[in-house]
């Protein structure tokens, strides 16, 4: 079934299991390895359900800025992969598009933030929709770099009405005033970082990011970088 216990062994050594968890992980990668998404060969790592073929292929976006960052282009097969995750819960995509934001965090290089925070949804569309797509990316993202998560730190205050149909003008004031932290426990939290990152799953204009960044240094917060997986 292993062929032999020496690969095991080396695998063993070489990912230095060193709590019950990352040894739970190993199992499970084991004894069902990841496979593409997309085209169904063997994944390119152990954390990655996709094949390296495919991976080189995305549509990876070279336009960063210091601090601020997209993984992709939203084009194909990308914008696929967050609307499956968005609208059909297909809640695997959240693991695959989270350590390829990961990835292209670490191939940029440069300090990581000491926090990740995922953009909130308001209460009536997080019910509605179940779970907040953001809050997913940044668990596996947050796993993959080792830095922790602070999902309750902000919250949406008004349901604000989807971007997608506004204007640039129209998406910076529907946004604003829309966010606020969630208590003195979560301001501490976010100052003792000092520097954290913002993760949403699509950036257009950027509206909703920068609200979340003004709100943030308002709040005293040292320094706030933008992720998302995809620039539209």
């Amino acid at each position: 079934m292993f062929r032999s216990g020496l690969p095991i062994v080396n695998r063993w050594r070489q990912l230095r299991l060193t709590s019950p968890r990352q040894l739970a992980r190993f199992l499970a990668v084991t004894l069902f390895p990841p496979r593409c998404c997309l085209c169904g060969f063997e994944g390119a790592s152990l954390d990655l359900d996709l094949c390296e073929f495919c991976r080189q292929d995305l549509p990876w976006d070279a336009t960063n800025s210091r601090g601020d960052l997209c993984a992709f282009r939203y084009e194909h097969p990308v914008d696929e992969l967050i609307r499956r995750l968005k609208y059909q819960d297909t809640l695997a995509n959240a693991r695959v598009l989270g350590v390829l934001l990961a990835q292209a965090v670490r191939e940029r290089g440069g300090p990581l933030p000491k926090l990740l925070v995922p953009v909130p949804l308001h209460i009536s569309r997080l019910r509605e929709r179940g779970f907040n797509q953001s809050t997913a990316l940044a668990r596996y993202a947050g796993r993959m770099l080792e830095i922790p998560r602070a999902p309750r730190a902000l919250r949406r205050i008004r349901d604000t009405p989807s971007q997608t149909a506004l204007d640039v003008g129209e998406r910076h004031r529907n946004v604003r005033g829309a966010f606020a932290l969630n208590g003195p426990r979560a301001l501490r939290k976010l100052l003792d970082a000092g520097h954290i990152a913002v993760v949403d799953d699509v950036v257009t204009t950027g509206s909703t990011l920068n609200e979340l960044r003004t709100v943030l240094l308002a709040a005293g917060v040292e320094r706030v970088d933008l992720w998302a997986v995809a620039r539209a």
